[in-house]
């Protein structure tokens, strides 16, 4: 599948997307951004840890993140670009994120697209350090292959790569209220430590250690797909998660599935950190609200943020409405 180009907006300022460009949007039509260049894990046992369950009002904006690293040959190329273009369709449909606000770099750069390179990741990392506000909201998608060695996981790029301490750091300064790190790469298990923090939501697709090619990228994109092109029977309907931590579990429900159907072993335990400690929980044991009930401290629980994360969008008053129809955007001078 062909992506669409990230410099699209220089080519669409005279068009209707011009009345409504963000401030990451323009910075990036302008040019000014980036420089060319054997445990089974089953989701069906829930926990009975309650979680407290509270109206939560969603950010003003929603941007997303998304880095593919080094296919190493054209068939995964092909599956990636497959992926990515699912992944895109489903934020702007379903997650409330405008396609100007979707910032992606893959590879050794392909259709315009900018390079995944440690270089241009410092640059984006960077801009959205400084302009997004804590109103806004981020996530965050990793695609590729990663390895692990005694000190470090790996995010494998053209040139060198970056370890999970040194995309911890990238992202140290950000202050959005929703932040969504989807790591969806081998051995991304060992990227979970170094980017928690207490409020960000951190999803790995392995645990720690786990290093072989992972299902669950593919299963996430099979799960979108199933949202934007519903097919219910006349006994059936097809139903949309709510949340993150609804997404979460269903993707790792498919990626079971997926290992039972090839008579399998599991190889690999998807973890999600949503307390900020670091060590991650199987979609099994995440917190799952019981009705009517609370209580539940999201510093100790994983789960109870993630739970609280909307698919869509929320407005706080008129102010989204406002966003949308681009009256009261910041631009660059």
């Amino acid at each position: 599948m062909t992506l669409p180009s990230m410099h699209y907006r220089k080519r669409c300022r005279q068009s209707r997307y011009a009345v409504h460009i963000s401030l990451l949007g323009l910075a990036l039509a302008t040019g000014m951004l980036l420089p060319r260049s054997a445990h089974s894990q089953t989701v069906d046992t829930v926990s009975d840890v309650p979680i407290e369950t509270v109206e939560t009002v969603g950010p003003a904006r929603r941007y997303a993140f998304v880095v593919v690293g080094l296919a190493g040959d054209e068939e995964h190329r092909e599956k990636f670009n497959q992926i990515v273009g699912i992944w895109r369709q489903w934020l702007t449909e379903i997650a409330g994120v405008e396609e100007q606000d979707i910032m992606l770099l893959i590879g050794n750069g392909e259709n315009d697209v900018e390079p995944a390179t440690a270089e241009s990741i410092r640059t984006q990392v960077a801009v959205l350090n400084e302009h997004l506000t804590p109103d806004d909201s981020l996530w965050v998608f990793l695609l590729g292959h990663g390895s692990q060695d005694d000190r470090h996981g790996w995010f494998h790029l053209p040139g060198p790569d970056l370890n999970a301490a040194q995309w911890a750091g990238l992202f140290a300064p950000l202050e959005t209220k929703e932040q969504l790190f989807w790591l969806t790469h081998s051995a991304s298990g060992s990227f979970l430590k170094p980017l928690a923090r207490p409020g960000r939501v951190v999803i790995s697709a392995t645990d720690d250690g786990e290093v072989n090619e992972t299902r669950f990228p593919t299963a996430l994109a099979d799960i979108m797909q199933k949202h934007l092109n519903p097919k219910p029977t006349k006994d059936t309907t097809v139903s949309t998660p709510s949340t993150v931590l609804e997404l979460f579990r269903e993707t790792v429900r498919h990626v079971d599935q997926s290992f039972k159907d090839d008579n399998l072993v599991p190889t690999e335990h998807a973890k999600l950190d949503d307390n900020g400690d670091g060590s991650g929980t199987e979609a099994a044991d995440v917190a799952v609200p019981r009705q009517g009930e609370s209580g539940a401290d999201p510093a100790v629980v994983d789960g109870a943020i993630s739970d609280r994360i909307q698919m869509t969008l929320k407005p706080i008053g008129n102010k989204l409405q406002l966003q949308r129809d681009g009256a009261s955007r910041p631009v660059l001078p």
